[in-house]
């Protein structure tokens, strides 16, 4: 961290400090899981870490926008946590701990004579989190129990 990164840290609400601080773990987590876990374990791993928490009074309940704010700025210091998918598993599991819903999209697109690419990122009650990057070039993929129904 720079000492700027440091300064501009503790020139944050107590409560905002808090919360960027919780984002951490997740991020850490999510980026030493894709690194060596398939993305199944990665995902359940996802999901124990994201039992609701007590909501704290002094904090209360910051709105997802917040928790996706916390989460960028978060991954400012975790190597490699600007990756899309490790900051939309890691807001995921931050807003499910806030007792908010999430749905994690992942979509690809191939440009003309490129390699394919993709994406990930989160929805809250339909609404982008973290992750509005280009959304309309990326087709979402349908996972594949949804497929079965």
């Amino acid at each position: 961290m720079t000492m700027r990164q440091t300064a501009k840290f503790f020139a944050l609400s107590r409560s905002d400090r808090a919360l960027v601080l919780r984002a951490v773990a997740p991020l850490i987590a999510m980026r030493a899981a894709m690194w060596t876990l398939t993305f199944a374990r990665v995902s359940r791993i996802a999901d124990a870490m994201s039992r609701p928490m007590r909501i704290l009074a002094a904090g209360g309940r910051p709105s997802p926008d917040r928790i996706a704010w916390a989460v960028r700025v978060a991954s400012r210091v975790v190597p490699d946590g600007s990756n899309c998918l490790v900051r939309a598993l890691a807001t995921g599991i931050m807003l499910k701990r806030y007792d908010y819903p999430s749905e994690l999209k992942i979509g690809v697109m191939k440009p003309v004579g490129g390699r394919l690419e993709a994406h990930a990122w989160l929805e809250s009650g339909g609404i982008v989190v973290i992750g509005d990057f280009q959304l309309d070039r990326y087709v979402p993929m349908v996972a594949p129990d949804a497929v079965a129904r």
